[in-house]
């Protein structure tokens, strides 16, 4: 997949921030209580097992770490161009060379 959720990273810099303070580290669960976002959903992107984030997510999930610090999508999602042996890019590039034969 070349979009990917960077969650896991904000969840260590905000850990970083809080242990400074003298809290506890924020775990999964408790970003879900805080947050509003559904530990399931939190967990499958943590893990990057998830195909879909929902909007509503995004919003929360950045609502919550701008309490923090300043994030913006781009530290929350990120993009990598696919790589030629990605099946997506090698069917686009079958479908090219068969419209121009």
């Amino acid at each position: 997949m070349t979009i990917s959720c960077r969650l896991r990273l904000l969840l260590a810099r905000v850990n970083v921030e809080r242990a400074q303070q003298g809290k506890p580290q924020l775990s999964l669960r408790r970003l879900s209580e805080e947050s509003g976002v559904s530990l399931s959903v939190l967990a499958a992107l943590n893990t990057g097992r998830s195909q879909r984030i929902d909007y509503s997510t995004i919003d929360h999930l950045l609502r919550y770490f701008n309490s923090y610090f300043t994030v913006t999508t781009s530290d929350l999602l990120t993009w990598e161009q696919a790589h030629e042996r990605d099946p997506l890019v090698i069917m686009h590039a079958e479908q090219s060379k068969a419209g121009n034969a």
